[in-house]
């Protein structure tokens, strides 16, 4: 029997043993995975590219300019030229700043067009005005006038009306003043004096006369018809016809624009565009609420940036330094000034990257450092767990050898009984 234990004990012992020497395996493999997680780790940091601060001499250039007359010319490119006939020596690209009287185009919302019926001023061709003398009786159109009659409530009326509008209109002696329907059978009232001058083809005849859905104010500013006999209003006008060549207002009569002014400016719009808007409220009950926007024009001067590209002879100094220039169309020499311009809002947007790059560079070093810990702590744990079984298999093996001793010397009394 006590043979059969030891050898029990000692397959129990190789068996434990065994399995220490195939853990131990397992660790060594589990650290080699370990290590090779931890070299690409180092190849990350290694390839990570540290950020690098801006400079500010990277955003600073030096800028040429020159004084012609009280503009300020500034230098923004100067190309060299090779073998120009005229003898010049660069090209050079420029620009200054200069008030341009420009048309401006915008859509005013909310513009609370009112339409009501009102007093107009307009012009028949003279063409159309006839006088005979026979008779002593004008036309316009085939239609006969007759003398105002203050008398009759009606025209008396429409006549104050235009008298308040037009005051030129009112020191005329009512019986001087003529009227007639015309074709769309409104009263117009006119003057002698206007009568004889398109009798006489001197001017077109002047009419006034009583409007339905007129354009009355814009908001609160009052409308006006154009006046091109206004050196203001004319400039302007003209100048948005030039910048918009192409737009209704361009083409639109003169006797159909109208302006108002607002806070210090005049603006122009068409009749049909105001009478559009002004109809264009959802609520009839609510004509100025929720119109559609007004498209209108004004004309200002605006500080524009001018750029030209010319021929020039460029001289300069002993250190190579631009020191006067002198363009091709004239013979105006100019000394050129000198001043180190910074860009600081690019320098600013180059820091704000530099700042955000450096918080992506920290991450990624911390998350690499963390993740090289990790690895770290898992390889202390592997290789104390290693020792632990080195040990236990120093003390298996010791045990091992003991129990081997004790099978032989059962083995040598066994057979030592049988000689």
């Amino acid at each position: 029997m006590g043979m059969a234990a030891s050898q029990a004990r000692y397959l129990g012992l190789t068996a434990r043993k065994t399995n220490v020497e195939y853990e131990g395996q397992q660790i060594n493999q589990a650290r080699t995975a370990l290590a090779n997680q931890s070299a690409n780790t180092f190849n990350d940091l290694l390839a990570i590219e540290v950020p690098t601060a801006p400079s500010t001499q990277d955003f600073t250039t030096l800028e040429y300019s020159y004084q012609d007359g009280t503009m300020t010319e500034t230098i923004t490119e100067m190309s060299p030229l090779e073998g120009d006939p005229d003898g010049y020596n660069y090209t050079i690209s420029s620009y200054h700043f200069s008030d341009v009287f420009t048309g401006i185009m915008s859509n005013k919302s909310n513009p609370q067009v009112v339409l009501a019926s009102a007093a107009v001023k307009d012009i028949a061709s003279k063409d159309d005005v006839t006088y005979d003398a026979v008779s002593n009786t004008y036309t316009v159109k085939g239609q006969t006038l007759n003398n105002f009659d203050p008398n009759v409530e009606q025209d008396r009326i429409q006549y104050n009306k235009i008298c308040e509008k037009f005051p030129e209109f009112a020191k005329t002696k009512p019986d001087e003043i003529y009227i007639y329907n015309d074709d769309k059978g409104q009263t117009c009232f006119t003057t002698k004096t206007d009568l004889d001058n398109a009798v006489a083809g001197t001017s077109d005849l002047n009419y006034y006369t009583i409007d339905t859905d007129v354009p009355t104010y814009v908001g609160n500013c009052e409308l006006n018809k154009y006046d091109s006999t206004d050196t203001e209003q004319k400039a302007a006008y003209e100048q948005i016809c030039r910048d918009f060549p192409n737009e209704k207002i361009a083409s639109t009569d003169i006797e159909k624009l109208y302006i108002w002014e607002s806070q210090g400016k005049t603006y122009f719009a068409t009749l049909d565009d105001l009478r559009t808007t002004a109809l264009s409220a959802p609520d009839s009950s609510k004509p100025t609420e929720n119109q559609n926007k007004l498209k209108m024009f004004d004309a200002e001067y605006i500080k524009t940036k001018i750029e030209r590209q010319r021929r020039a002879f460029v001289d300069m100094d002993g250190s190579g330094r631009p020191q006067t220039i002198r363009y091709e169309d004239s013979t105006a020499t100019y000394a050129l000034s000198t001043k180190t311009i910074t860009d600081e809002n690019a320098y600013e947007d180059a820091m704000n990257q530099y700042n955000y790059d450096m918080q992506v560079y920290e991450k990624k070093i911390a998350d690499i450092n963390a993740k090289t810990e990790k690895i770290q702590q898992q390889d202390r744990t592997l290789e104390l767990r290693l020792r632990q079984l080195d040990t236990e298999q120093d003390a298996l093996q010791t045990e091992m050898e003991a129990v081997k001793k004790v099978i032989e010397k059962n083995i040598e009394s066994t057979f030592k009984t049988f000689e």
